[in-house]
């Protein structure tokens, strides 16, 4: 067990309350919480319909079908981004092709993907807002190819005076445990097509339907549904805390005098501090997680290199698999322990200066 986690669950007594409610109303599985919570989200994002699904990875590949992606397509996906893209791409039989992302904000770089459109014309484009940096969504609508608004790092906030999660034909949301909404599992898509959340409500549940291999158990429940809509409610007090703590993270590391060793996020009005994730300039990330491990830490590496061997070539994500470090930060970490984070992580930085 290490002294401080990377993650650790932020609740209080409002979110027991609100699951041992549901326990002792009898709605266990997809039921009125559900229905409460796609109505909630709906109204705070401004878009016409909101699904709620059994997970984030439901939402991404409902999504695609939803789009019309099949069999052979080929869909544009960051190439520094969790493997859940791909998968959910391969489970439609179709090619997720990686594309380069932006230096700083690891987000998927706009005019590559002018560029692939030409070359691979294809049927869904999916743009994460990475660690919390809201993507160039406008930039990826204008090539012309269906957008998916991928929000598991960053809700709750208006960019560019639209909410995220409803700039693009389909937003999805992950409710999976350490997000920054918890839920234990679950997500949900937000759009304003009416046949995009028809699709997706038909397709997340088999029952009394033809039988199909695209349709499969993707429900929410309402235990899941009551956890979630207890954690919304507190979403402003939550995003708060992560800024008080990135804040004070680039408070005490960017004034050090090992400063010249790393590279720190950027500060920026219009994103949500999901992760505090540092660019190492002389050590790989990796030696540098190990050695905050055996300091009692558990930084970590954000997401791990799933692209096959003859992937495009994308130099700015193999730099980010290879120099990123995510350092612990969530609502409840303690000024305390931010401070042995901060000490450990910079002794880590002299002790590599010094050779």
């Amino acid at each position: 067990m290490f002294e401080i986690p990377h993650n650790r669950l932020t609740f209080s007594e409002a979110e027991c309350d609100a699951v041992a409610r549901t326990v002792r109303s009898g709605h266990w599985a997809q039921g009125p919480r559900v229905q409460e919570l796609e109505a909630a989200l709906a109204r705070m994002t401004g878009v016409q319909h909101a699904v709620c699904l059994a997970s984030g990875f439901s939402a991404l590949r409902l999504s695609l079908g939803a789009l019309g992606v099949r069999s052979s397509h080929s869909v544009l996906v960051p190439a520094y981004s969790c493997v859940a893209l791909a998968n959910a791409v391969l489970a439609w039989g179709a090619n997720p092709v990686p594309i380069d992302v932006e230096p700083g904000s690891w987000n998927l770089r706009p005019e590559f993907c002018r560029e692939a459109t030409s070359k691979h014309r294809p049927s869904a484009l999916i743009a994460v807002n990475t660690f919390g940096m809201p993507a160039l969504i406008d930039e990826f609508i204008a090539t012309g190819v269906p957008v998916i608004e991928d929000c598991a790092h960053a809700f709750g906030i208006a960019c560019g005076g639209k909410f995220l999660g409803s700039r693009a034909d389909v937003g999805i949301l992950s409710f999976y445990a350490t997000k920054l909404i918890g839920g234990g599992e679950g997500g949900a898509i937000l759009t304003n097509s009416t046949e995009i959340a028809g699709y997706i409500r038909s397709s997340r549940d088999y029952a009394d339907q033809p039988a199909s291999p695209y349709r499969l158990n993707d429900k929410m429940n309402d235990l899941e549904a009551s956890l979630v809509l207890s954690q919304l409610k507190r979403l402003p007090e939550l995003i708060s805390a992560r800024e008080s703590i990135a804040n004070r993270y680039l408070d005490m590391l960017s004034d050090s005098q090992s400063a010249e060793l790393y590279r720190l996020p950027a500060k920026t009005k219009e994103r949500v501090w999901y992760r505090f994730v540092v660019e190492m300039l002389t050590e790989s990330a990796k030696t540098v997680v190990d050695r905050l491990q055996r300091l009692g830490i558990h930084a970590d590496l954000p997401v791990n290199d799933w692209r096959p061997t003859g992937s495009p070539n994308a130099p700015v994500a193999d730099r980010a698999y290879r120099q990123l470090v995510s350092l612990p930060l969530y609502p409840t970490l303690t000024s305390g322990e931010q401070n042995s984070v901060v000490t450990a992580f910079l002794k880590i930085c002299e002790d590599s200066a010094r050779g």
